[in-house]
C-alpha cells in the first residue's frame, strides 16, 4: 500500500481520511484508519454487488503489469511514446512543418493531432504521411507488451472479484481505454468466458454477441447460467485487431494486423469513436450508466478523454441510482482535471453515492471485497427454499 493510501465519501464526513501511515503507538490515528477502511470496504461491497456493475479501466490498470521473459517490456506512458516517436527520422523531417508550441510540449496527443490536421489539408505530402503512419505504428508496437510470459495476477484477482458474481445479477461490464491483451491474457488464465463483441467463432466482430451468454447443459437438468463470464468493450480498439474489407476480425495469437483498428492519441478520439466498432461500444457504455440500479468502479483513468466524461457526468447529475468509486494516484493532486475537483466537491455537499480512493489498481486490487455478500445471500436463499420443498 502506498504511505499516500486516502479516501474521500459520505462516510469520512466530506473529508479526506488517511488509510495507512498512522504511527504504531498513535491508537487514535490507528482506529480512525480502521473505521475508515472498514467503510471503504463495504461501499465497495454495495458497488459490486449492484444489480449492473460497470468497470471503467485506464492506463493505470496496465503499468504494475511485468514480463517474466523480458524485463524491459512493460507498459508504456505517454512520455515514453513521445520519446520513442521523437527519434523517428520521419519526425525529423517534418518538425519544421509541425507547431513549434505543441513539439515544445511534448505531447504525442498533440503533436500527432496536428500533423493529422496538416495531412488533411494537404494530402499529397508524403513527408507528414509517412511521419502520421510510422508515429501509429510507434503506439502498436508499444502497446502490444502484454504476451504469454507477462504476469498479470493482479488483473485474475481483479477479474474474480468484479466477475465471478452471483447469477442474478447483470454481467459485469468492463470497459477499457487500452489497446493490451492483458484482461485477455488474465481471463484466459483465471478461466472466465469474455464476451467482447466477436462472436460466432470469435473472430468476426458482431456487436449482437453482447446480447448472448454462456449457459451450462448438464442431463436432466435445467439450464444454468455460467458463473465466471463478463463482457469486455475495448473503447479505443485493440492491438489484435484488424481492419478487413469484411469488418473487423481478430488475428490470432500476438501476430501483428495489417491494419490496427486503434484509436490513436489525437483529438479525432471523439469523433471516431462514434465510428463502428467504438460506437457499439460507446452506446452500451451510455446505456449502461444510466441504469437503476448500477454500481461504477473508474480505476487508472485521467479524466482527460472527453467522449467518456461526458456520459459519466451526465449520468452522475441525473441517474440517482448510481454508486462509484474512482481510484487514481491523482486524486488529490493540484493539477488533476476538472472533473475530480467537482467530484470532491459534491462529496463534500453531501452525495454520498460517490467515493474517490488516492491509490493506485493495486490499492483498489487489495481493498475489493473477497467473496460478494450477495453470493452468500443466494446460497442461503437456495437452502431455506430447497428446506421448504422437502418439508411440503
Amino acid at each position: 500500500m502506498t504511505r499516500n493510501l486516502e479516501v474521500i465519501g459520505g462516510y469520512t464526513n466530506g473529508g479526506w481520511q488517511p488509510l495507512d501511515g498512522a504511527d504504531a503507538g498513535d491508537q487514535d490515528a490507528l482506529a480512525l484508519q480502521e473505521v475508515a477502511s472498514r467503510a471503504l470496504r463495504e461501499e465497495l461491497s454495495l458497488i459490486t454487488n449492484a444489480e449492473n456493475l460497470v468497470v471503467l479501466a485506464g492506463l493505470g490498470t496496465s503499468l504494475g503489469i511485468t514480463n517474466s521473459k523480458d524485463a524491459g517490456r512493460t507498459a508504456p506512458k505517454m512520455s515514453d511514446l513521445w520519446a520513442d516517436v521523437e527519434k523517428l527520422a520521419s519526425f525529423a523531417a517534418v518538425k519544421a512543418l509541425l507547431s513549434s508550441d505543441l513539439v515544445e510540449e511534448q505531447n504525442l496527443e498533440h503533436v500527432l493531432s496536428d500533423a493529422q490536421a496538416r495531412l488533411a489539408l494537404n494530402p499529397k505530402n508524403t513527408e507528414l504521411d509517412a511521419f502520421v503512419q510510422e508515429a501509429e505504428d510507434v503506439v502498436w508496437r508499444s502497446c502490444s507488451f502484454v504476451d504469454d510470459h507477462s504476469e498479470v495476477e493482479g488483473h485474475e484477482l481483479f477479474l474474480r472479484k468484479v466477475a465471478r458474481r452471483s447469477t442474478r445479477l447483470q454481467r459485469t461490464q468492463l470497459f477499457t481505454t487500452n489497446y493490451d491483451l492483458a484482461f485477455e491474457v488474465a481471463a484466459r488464465r483465471a478461466r472466465f468466458n469474455v464476451i467482447d463483441g466477436f462472436g460466432y467463432g470469435g473472430q468476426d466482430f458482431d456487436g449482437a454477441s453482447f446480447d448472448l451468454d454462456y449457459v451450462r447443459r448438464r442431463p436432466h437438468e435445467p439450464l444454468a447460467l455460467e458463473p465466471s463470464v463478463f463482457h469486455l468493450l475495448k473503447l479505443h480498439g485493440s492491438v489484435d485487431w484488424d481492419a478487413t474489407n469484411a469488418g473487423v476480425r481478430k488475428v490470432p495469437g500476438f501476430a501483428k494486423p495489417d491494419s490496427p483498428v486503434l484509436i490513436y492519441p489525437s483529438s479525432a478520439k471523439y469523433q471516431l469513436s462514434y465510428q463502428q466498432p467504438y460506437l457499439e461500444f460507446m452506446s452500451r457504455f451510455q446505456i449502461a450508466l444510466r441504469q437503476p440500479d448500477v454500481g461504477l468502479i473508474v480505476v487508472g483513468f485521467g479524466f482527460n478523454d472527453d467522449h467518456l466524461v461526458a456520459p459519466i457526468e451526465a449520468a452522475l447529475r441525473s441517474n440517482i441510482g448510481l454508486r462509484a468509486v474512482v481510484v487514481t494516484p491523482g486524486a488529490r493532486d493540484k493539477k488533476r482535471s476538472k472533473t475530480l475537483a467537482w467530484f470532491e466537491k459534491l462529496i463534500a455537499r453531501g452525495d454520498r453515492r460517490l467515493s474517490l480512493l488516492n491509490g493506485t489498481y493495486d490499492d483498489l486490487v487489495k481493498l475489493l471485497p473477497d467473496i460478494p455478500a450477495r453470493d452468500e445471500r443466494d446460497a442461503h436463499a437456495d437452502r431455506v427454499s430447497a428446506d421448504g420443498a422437502t418439508r411440503s
